[in-house]
């Protein structure tokens, strides 16, 4: 442990084949896994970029360690002056899980954190790609005044829970992931008579809405002069949604050419 503080980026349980999210209108496996990866590495640099912080990323199964071996390398790559990027491998670990359910494994991590003597921490999902570093930075800060933090996201979960030291207890009341983690947080809380404190609303990838969400964000960070905030995401949806019309200009001149031959 270097810090006091650590971040825990906790990627989503892959179920049967990866989901497809309804806003694109070509996608299979493949596309799911590649955009999902860019959620992941946007997520991961803004996170990196938090002074003062460990990383930890948790993946399930095992064999997607990868997704972080991938993402950490491509960032040093892409950042090579930037000591957040240059140093990210010395200052992350990368955990392998079981696919138990979603709110067992907030649980674990919670629990792991606390038992390696970290006395902040942000558990977040993988999939929140243009939040800020400032976010995260200023939701380190709200635990020196509230021993439990949670990050609402517009369906009613949670994209981000954090603890202090001091409130163990929290450790297995509150979850992430799901469309309903945040009641279910809160209250599991209010049972144990737990006060937390709210930051700002926010998304974790898992519907058609956050898609048009992450759009309008990105959108919004290039008008006022933010180039790097949600770029692999930017490029991978940016592709995808034109591939389609790719493929009629492509069927469109393969017509072209059998009327010419004709």
């Amino acid at each position: 442990m270097a810090s006091r503080n650590v971040i825990i980026l906790q990627l989503r349980n892959p179920v049967g084949k990866e989901e497809p999210l309804p806003v694109l209108r070509v996608y299979d496996d493949i596309h799911m896994l590649r955009l999902k990866r860019a959620f992941f590495e946007d997520t991961l640099q803004q996170a990196a970029r938090v002074e003062n912080a460990d990383i930890k990323i948790a993946v399930a199964p095992p064999s997607r360690s990868i997704w972080g071996k991938d993402a950490i390398a491509s960032l040093a790559k892409r950042f090579p002056e930037e000591r957040a990027f240059t140093n990210l491998a010395a200052r992350t670990e990368i955990i392998g899980q079981g696919v138990a359910p979603i709110e067992e494994r907030a649980a674990e991590n919670l629990s792991m954190a606390l038992a390696a003597g970290y006395k902040n921490i942000l558990l977040m999902s993988g999939y929140v790609p243009t939040v800020h570093a400032e976010q995260l930075a200023g939701a380190l800060e709200y635990l020196s005044k509230h021993p439990i933090i949670l990050g609402p996201t517009i369906e009613g979960g949670c994209y981000l829970v954090g603890l202090r030291a001091d409130c163990p207890e929290a450790a297995s009341l509150v979850s992430i992931g799901t469309d309903t983690s945040y009641r279910d947080s809160t209250e599991a809380l209010s049972k144990k008579k737990l006060k937390w404190q709210e930051i700002d609303l926010s998304y974790d990838v898992s519907h058609q809405e956050d898609i048009e969400f992450i759009v309008r964000e990105i959108n919004h960070a290039r008008i006022t002069g933010d180039e790097e905030i949600g770029l692999c995401t930017e490029s991978i949806l940016s592709e995808f949604m034109n591939e389609p019309e790719r493929k009629t200009q492509a069927s469109i001149n393969g017509r072209k050419r059998s009327s010419n031959e004709d």
